[in-house]
């Protein structure tokens, strides 16, 4: 099932249709999930039974789709597979690749063999070849190695931190709402609100998709652009302003706290008026100032969550020590954490990056990646990202690039695809998984296995598909040359520390922290910390609308029908997300199976 999912998606994203994995919950493992627990209640009643499939096996299942696809889609390995090849294939007596940095960059990470290359991007050969095969086998290899152990280093700090968030502070998980009812409720698919709003979003997918096929078909018109009206001085500072009804997002949206909804779609409204107000007054803030600041609000959500969990991982960490049998989950993840920064330490040593450098970079990335967990846990977006914000670049930023050299900088542009833009961050499934496995009563060492048979089964699938694909068709290997760029940049013109960034990402990081101190200390403050890191990115700003609509229904319901009008609609907001959902990972699987380019969901 994973190798088709890969198949699937990698065919998908590439030819018929754009990013389907730019969201907290993939569509097409909804896809599956919904088709299973439809085929689970009709067989069981064929068979008098209460289903073929326990909801311990149909978590499992969600679990591994979800942990694979957030392997093979756009912002992970997909990024990968291109950035392999790319140093060599774009090198040009112009941009002197070769003479910068081909010599830094490990043999065994990359491919260099022009004739495979040629093959790989000219497109209209096979990847099944010995030749082929041999050119992509031991960085493959490597690769699948440093991925494996890096998914378990994040499953071990989940590990960790379970308790913490499950059972002490008792966060609330939205993301896995519709997936438990799929797996744990059968009575769920007979729920009449349910069906009422999976129909009213299925209706407008499958008019959107007519409408694109056909265009005498009116289209829904639920997607509004304000961009054509705002050209004049301060307002066209915004850029584009959109203001779209996506069905999953209003579903979505429903299940997040209140104060954490307003503080989305108000904190994506306030980083646009930031652009106004600098209009205003003449200032030029500089073109990466927004990601910096949502990168030190990253890192303060990451410090913040460490300093609340403060007690607890203490705890764990003397029950390591003392070898208490109660916390042998704990001692397992201690030394898997131990294994892995070793495997790192070496792995990278090996590929030539100062042995100082390695630590730092990793500890960076852990801190961004526990954020992103701690955001999902708690707040539930729809999406999520932090694009051009890079462990290596937020290193240069603070040391300038001459402490490192070219032997550093240039395998840590290898890494680019593991911080793309955090939509489909592996570590935030598996966090939920532990979750699932709360609600459904299954047993967390059985979960374990599952995601880790799902990472290594998701990234053989991964480069077997990409590869199959990218062999086949021109043109699509495109992604991944970025790093390069600035990694010539970086060579060609060596930077001291950045003051500039520096104040941006520490306004962000201290903002987060003046927000995080008022929430806490006054119950009337309705602006939170995770709003303000995750209000403002590209994929957002299309939602932003969508969250605000949300909130309202659920403050009138809530102040109008109380808790148990909530409760009643809830089904009704599944329904969004799973009819939408739906419908377009139908007109996806259509467009690959007829291999033509399809009506996609998003944006």
């Amino acid at each position: 099932m994973i190798i088709l999912s890969a198949t699937w998606v990698v065919g998908t994203e590439n030819r018929i249709i754009w990013e389907i994995t730019d969201f907290s919950l993939f569509p097409t493992v909804i896809f599956v999930l919904f088709i299973l627990a439809i085929i689970n209640i009709l067989f069981g009643k064929a068979l008098h039974k209460v289903g073929l499939l326990s909801p311990t096996e149909m978590a499992i299942i969600y679990v591994m789709l979800s942990i694979a696809s957030s392997l093979f889609a756009h912002d992970m390995m997909r990024q990968l597979l291109p950035i392999m090849g790319n140093a060599f294939w774009f090198a040009t007596p112009e941009n002197e690749w070769q003479d910068l940095f081909h010599r830094y960059l490990p043999k065994w990470l990359v491919v260099s063999d022009m004739k495979t290359l040629d093959e790989y991007y000219r497109g209209g050969f096979s990847f099944f070849t010995t030749y082929n095969m041999k050119q992509w086998l031991v960085p493959a290899l490597a690769w699948t190695a440093f991925i494996i152990v890096l998914l378990f280093g994040m499953l071990c700090v989940n590990i960790i931190i379970r308790k913490q968030w499950v059972e002490n502070e008792k966060l609330s998980y939205p993301i896995i709402r519709l997936p438990l009812e799929l797996s744990g409720n059968p009575k769920f698919l007979t729920n009449k609100l349910m069906w009422i709003g999976f129909s009213t979003t299925l209706m407008i997918e499958l008019l959107a998709g007519l409408h694109y096929l056909f265009p005498i078909v009116p289209s829904p018109g639920l997607k509004w652009s304000l961009t054509q009206h705002l050209t004049n001085r301060p307002w066209n500072a915004m850029g584009s302003f959109d203001m779209n009804i996506y069905g999953f997002a209003v579903g979505l949206a429903y299940f997040m706290p209140l104060s954490l909804a307003f503080s989305l779609w108000f904190f994506n409204l306030f980083w646009k008026m930031q652009l106004v107000f600098f209009s205003v007054i003449g200032w030029r803030a500089g073109g990466g100032w927004q990601a910096e600041q949502r990168a030190g609000a990253w890192l303060g959500i990451a410090i913040l969550t460490l300093i609340t969990s403060r007690h607890h991982i203490k705890d764990t960490i003397v029950s390591f020590i003392r070898k208490r049998s109660d916390y042998g989950l704990y001692r397992l993840a201690y030394f898997g954490l131990i294994f892995s920064a070793i495997f790192m330490m070496v792995f990278w040593y090996q590929a030539g990056v100062s042995i100082w450098a390695i630590p730092i970079y990793f500890i960076i990335y852990a801190l961004l990646s526990i954020a992103i967990t701690r955001m999902r846990a708690e707040l539930g977006p729809p999406t999520h990202e932090l694009h051009s914000v890079h462990p290596d670049q937020i290193m240069v930023m603070f040391a300038g690039t001459r402490p490192f050299g070219a032997n550093t900088l240039a395998p840590f542009a290898l890494l680019d695809w593991i911080a793309y833009g955090y939509r489909c961050h592996p570590m935030p499934h598996q966090l939920e998984a532990f979750k699932l496995s709360e609600r459904l009563h299954i047993n967390i060492n059985k979960m374990i296995i599952a995601i880790m048979v799902a990472t290594l089964v998701g990234t053989i699938a991964t480069f077997l598909a990409h590869l199959g694909f990218y062999y086949k068709y021109p043109g699509y290997a495109i992604w991944g040359t970025g790093p390069f760029y600035t990694l010539q940049s970086w060579l060609a013109h060596p930077t001291g520390p950045d003051l500039n960034t520096i104040n941006h990402l520490g306004f962000g990081c201290f903002f987060t922290f003046f927000l995080m101190f008022m929430t806490r200390r006054y119950l009337w403050w309705p602006f939170h910390p995770v709003g303000y890191a995750t209000g403002s990115g590209w994929a957002i700003s299309y939602m932003w609308f969508s969250v605000f609509l949300s909130w309202l229904a659920k403050r009138l319901i809530l102040n109008y029908g109380g808790s148990k009008a909530y409760r009643t609609a809830i089904p009704l907001f599944l329904g969004f997300i799973l009819g939408q959902f739906f419908m377009g990972s139908f007109w996806s699987l259509l467009g690959l199976i007829i291999n033509k380019s399809m009506y996609t969901i998003f944006p």
